[in-house]
């Protein structure tokens, strides 16, 4: 009997985490299939998808405080102000990545940089993110007496479905879980049905199948991908909606978790395929929910992260994968898109030995002005380490790497983990073993070593999936680092970390550390000038132009992209084992997102111009992030108080640094759209019957003789 009663109770466990899943993935299934219909049609990845995500999230819970609906109001006017809602998260989601997709994409179209939009719209993830933080700010009133976190508070959404709960044979059915699962089957539906019998849907999917054809049968592939972004964006402001409702609360920070959760579900549902989507997106659900109470809920979006990863490297169409749809990985060489030169001009040299010469005397003359700034100029000497190390995967080999950040707190930890007085492994070890001046190769190791081993699963993606695969890896290891505690220190960190001496100055002291990082900058920074004029570096190019070229005459693809990774993480952990040193202290917080976005900001700014480009572009992003940030403010805050305006007087640039950054990025990468490669033939509508774009005269012939018989028997697709 007690046997019985224990598989019922198993059983019942069971099926409810099922229901638990199925309501939580139906959302997850609304913006994957958002994600993959963007794709389908413009056969780019959207990276601000996540980003519009969150920020509907925010307007839904906002709009939903102003309407002044609770719990308390009755029934017709809470179900109506949820359906307002929902079609204003709709709304609200399709105008935005309609801007995305004028802004991040549309500048692209017919340009060889395939990879121009996948940054432009990096780029515009942060701005959307910075717009979901001021929106949620203008809407937020702290209660009094109530401490707030380093993170931002949840703005909450009055419970507008009655508490009402349908329990079957002990398993738990409420009302909210009908309703969400409900509308979201409606959605999908309507969606479905939006492209299978209207005039719009068969723009969308001519412009899928065919771009070029479709312009020759009178339709603009150009609005086909307008039109296809705005409904993406309308499914997932459509979801947000339904999230917020649910959940009963909105975040400004759900964008990049979001979004990474949509594009696992796009790629294990098939690339492309709106179906399998919503399909990947129900299996996440169920998955996430079955780990969060077998595992812990604290891994499961590593797992997601990683399963991401695993389909993009070995089954990148996904498992309900379209026939129809290809990748980069088995269709074509995608460059990154920054291509550098092995040598800088000669003007620029100088330039670059004018800069050297100001580096070593800058110690002595911040102390005779009594600057102080000594530490923020070794970390911005370590920024630029950063971007040099990444020019050489992304600028030497054409690897577009979005998570070089992981490699950077990776060193940081290394360093702390073998020198720190609160390290558990320090304190095994000799005192000789803990020296900073140790720790710096072996953080330089170990992190080359992590970057082969990350390296691995993905080589076998190229492109936009190499992007969001290294992004993955960017967001997994913080995760890893919080959730192992008894090593890392968790989310507290690790402190008691000590920094490099050097020479005369005494212990601690960050002149000596500055030194470090100034001669660590010049020898990464000359052995890259080497490494691009030498054999290796000649078989990255040829790696970068064309594997298949590369591979013809000699060269390994797989050793040059694994040794081009190994070197750039090394950089990278080095520059981080100094970084530790100098803040005596390593947390997860300081190796976000950001920190990867800064140093690609520094590679795309410096374009062209090589290594010296990479450091002059670090030069600029660091003089933003430790001189000019703070002027501005000040000068900001002076206006403010001429004009007699208090917002102006509170200001405080640092904490707009997203938009700061994501406009950045997106000037030094628009640029990059007036160049190379013209617009392509199924971009323009024909000019004439008899000489439409694209093809030989022969295919011209025989697509209009093709063309005016689908148009006699109606089988146009127009």
């Amino acid at each position: 009997m007690a046997a019985v009663v224990s598989a019922l109770v198993d059983l019942r466990l069971f099926l409810q985490l099922g229901v638990f899943g199925l309501t939580d993935g139906a959302v997850v299934a609304l913006n994957a299939a958002g994600f993959t219909l963007a794709y389908a049609v413009s056969r780019q990845i959207n990276l601000a998808h996540g980003s519009v995500f969150a920020l509907t999230t925010v307007v839904v819970a906002s709009l939903a405080s102003a309407m002044g609906v609770t719990a308390a109001s009755p029934l017709p006017t809470r179900v109506g102000a949820l359906l307002a809602l929902c079609a204003a998260g709709a709304l609200t989601g399709a105008i935005l990545n309609a801007l995305v997709e004028r802004v991040a994409f549309r500048p692209f179209r017919g340009v060889k940089d395939p990879l121009g939009p996948l940054i432009g719209s990096v780029a515009l993830s942060f701005i959307l993110l910075q717009a979901a933080i001021w929106w949620h700010a203008a809407y937020y009133i702290a209660p009094p007496n109530v401490h707030q976190g380093v993170g931002l508070p949840l703005l909450s959404m009055p419970d507008l479905i009655p508490s009402i709960d349908f329990g079957i044979g002990g398993v738990s059915l409420t009302l909210k879980d009908i309703i969400v699962l409900l509308i979201s089957i409606a959605a999908a539906l309507a969606g479905s049905a939006l492209l299978t019998r209207t005039r719009f849907g068969r723009l969308l999917r001519a412009v899928q199948q065919d771009p070029e054809m479709t312009s020759l049968c009178g339709g603009d592939p150009a609005t086909g991908q307008l039109l296809a972004f705005a409904a993406a964006g309308a499914l997932a402001g459509f979801g947000a909606a339904i999230f917020a409702a649910y959940f009963g609360a909105a975040n400004a920070q759900f964008g990049l978790r979001s979004g990474l959760s949509a594009m696992t579900a796009a790629v294990l549902g098939g690339v492309g395929n709106l179906g399998g989507a919503l399909a990947g997106g129900t299996l996440i659900g169920i998955f996430s929910s079955y780990s969060d109470y077998l595992l812990d809920a604290a891994w499961t979006p590593l797992l997601v992260l990683a399963l991401l990863i695993l389909l993009l490297a070995f089954r990148p169409h996904g498992l309900l994968a379209s026939s129809q749809f290809s990748t980069p990985s088995e269709t074509e060489t995608v460059q990154s898109g920054v291509t550098f030169a092995p040598r800088a001009p000669g003007g620029l040299r100088w330039v670059m030995a004018a800069l050297a010469a100001f580096a070593i005397i800058f110690p002595w003359l911040d102390q005779l002005a009594g600057w102080y700034r000594v530490s923020p100029a070794a970390n911005s000497l370590l920024l630029i380490v950063l971007a040099v190390g990444l020019s050489i995967v992304v600028g030497f080999a054409g690897l577009l790497d979005l998570g070089y950040a992981a490699f950077f707190a990776i060193g940081s930890y290394t360093a702390a983990l073998l020198t720190s007085s609160g390290s558990q492994l320090a304190l095994l070890l000799p005192a000789a073993l803990r020296s900073p001046w140790l720790a710096l190769p072996v953080a330089g190791i170990v992190t080359a070593g992590f970057g082969l081993i990350f390296g691995v699963p993905t080589i076998r993606t190229k492109g936009e999936y190499l992007a969001i695969v290294t992004l993955a890896f960017g967001e997994i290891v913080p995760g890893v680092i919080v959730h192992i505690p008894d090593w890392t220190g968790g989310n507290r960190g690790i402190s008691g970390v000590p920094v490099v001496e050097l020479g005369p100055w005494p212990p601690g002291s960050a002149i000596g550390a500055y030194y470090v990082a100034l001669a660590l900058l010049l020898v990464v920074a000359f052995a890259a000038v080497r490494l691009a004029s030498s054999r290796v570096g000649r078989s990255w190019a040829a790696v970068r132009e064309d594997d298949l070229a590369a591979a013809s005459v000699g060269v390994n693809p797989v050793v040059a992209k694994l040794l081009a990774f190994a070197i750039g993480a090394g950089c990278a952990g080095m520059a981080g084992s100094l970084f530790a040193g100098l803040f005596g202290h390593v947390e997860p917080d300081q190796f976000d997102f950001t920190i990867s976005l800064m140093a690609l900001a520094a590679v795309v700014i410096g374009g062209r111009w090589g290594v010296s480009g990479a450091i002059l572009g670090g030069l600029l992003v660091a003089a933003y992030q430790y001189v000019l940030v703070d002027w501005l403010s000040a000068l900001v805050r002076a206006l403010g108080a001429v004009i007699g305006q208090p917002l102006l007087m509170a200001t405080d640039l640092r904490m707009h640094n997203f938009a700061v950054f994501g406009v950045a990025l997106l000037l030094a990468t628009l640029p990059r759209a007036r160049v190379s490669g013209t617009e392509p033939a199924h971009a323009r509508a024909p000019q004439a019957d008899h000489d439409p774009p694209g093809g030989t005269d022969h295919d011209r012939r025989r697509r209009c003789a093709w063309h005016a018989a689908s148009r006699r028997r109606g089988r146009c697709p127009l």
